[in-house]
């Protein structure tokens, strides 16, 4: 039975209209109850942290640890000089932080999501990545599910200009390493103790089965069935597929999660 949680948000605990899963509040409060170390762990970035983690509350989630890309960024940054692609709200962010938005004179190129990217926002992101010093992807989403369908995510989209311009980028928020590393010492326990509960296998749980973690792959989100992670190695298989965190609760009510 692990001894600490790390739960994604988006497909897991709320759907793409913002809306409650079934199952959500309540293992929220079980854990607060119980005082099981757990930390909510999302790939936001259209949102400042402080706003998002309040929305969440007043949806009926009594969080008590959270975590999202901002919380990373800037130690990971050369400088705040950045060229920046994402909502209208993610730049405000930025420039509220005290970063320098800037598409000719940057020293890191950082890419985040937008539900209407063209292929003009493309190829200025293919010129940036030319001149950068830097690329800097806020999280590695595959994909991200609006109105049931599902759209590439930050990580699809790096990887697209890593093989436009065959230049590496560096992830801050899931799955890297300093993102997990700084969830997990928010609650000091082991990798090997925690369980990842996540609706995204290639974007969140992969990253986790790397660094020890046990992995439940929820099928409230993007994926939508079993069939849909067939293409993965044995060895990559979640330890748990669960349909919403109903079954999550069950599997840790009888010991087995």
């Amino acid at each position: 039975m692990s001894k600490a949680f790390f739960i994604d948000v988006q497909g897991t605990l709320i759907d793409d209209n913002k809306n409650l899963i079934k199952g959500a509040s309540e293992f929220i409060k079980i854990l607060n109850k119980k005082d099981i170390p757990y930390v909510v762990i999302t790939n936001n970035t259209k949102q400042q942290s402080d706003l998002f983690l309040e929305n969440l509350k007043e949806k009926g989630l009594d969080i008590k640890n959270y975590i999202d890309p901002f919380y990373t960024l800037k130690e990971a940054l050369i400088s705040k000089n950045v060229a920046a692609f994402g909502t209208n709200t993610f730049k405000n962010v930025l420039l509220n932080d005290g970063f320098k938005i800037d598409f000719e004179e940057f020293d890191s190129l950082i890419i985040s999501i937008k539900e209407d990217y063209t292929n003009e926002d493309y190829a200025q992101m293919i010129e940036c990545a030319y001149k950068a010093k830097e690329i800097i992807a806020m999280h590695e989403t595959s994909t991200y599910l609006k109105n049931n369908k599902r759209y590439p995510g930050v990580g699809a989209i790096a990887n697209m200009i890593k093989f436009a311009v065959n230049k590496d980028y560096k992830v801050v928020g899931k799955p890297s390493f300093a993102f997990y590393e700084k969830a997990r010492e928010l609650i000091n326990c082991d990798f090997k103790e925690i369980t990842v509960i996540s609706d995204d296998m290639i974007g969140d749980l992969l990253g986790a089965q790397n660094l020890a973690m046990k992995t439940a792959l929820v099928l409230s989100g993007k994926v939508k069935n079993k069939a849909e992670i067939k293409s993965l190695d044995e060895k990559n298989t979640p330890d748990f597929i669960c349909e919403d965190m109903r079954e999550i609760i069950k599997l840790f009510e009888e010991g087995r999660l």
